[in-house]
């Protein structure tokens, strides 16, 4: 698998993810929403990060290399 195959695999999974939300807010289990929503921002900030040639780390927190990294993006991702 290519790097931009999977980084478009992490985001795509990222955008599957977005309707769980509404059915978690429906059954008002909001400590849910706010794990899922974690998860979901984890796999697309991942899936930013491969798309310019950067492994994640194996950790969920992944701001700091993102910013550290701002230069790699294209300028309409800044």
């Amino acid at each position: 698998m290519t790097t931009t195959t999977l980084a478009q695999s992490y985001l795509v999974k990222a955008v599957k993810r977005l309707p769980i939300l509404q059915l978690l807010i429906d059954q008002d289990a909001y400590s849910d929403v706010v794990r899922e929503s974690q998860e979901i921002v984890e796999l697309a900030l991942k899936g930013l990060l491969r798309q310019v040639g950067i492994e994640p780390p194996k950790q969920h927190d992944v701001s700091d290399l993102i910013l550290g990294a701002m230069e790699r993006f294209p300028e309409s991702q800044r």
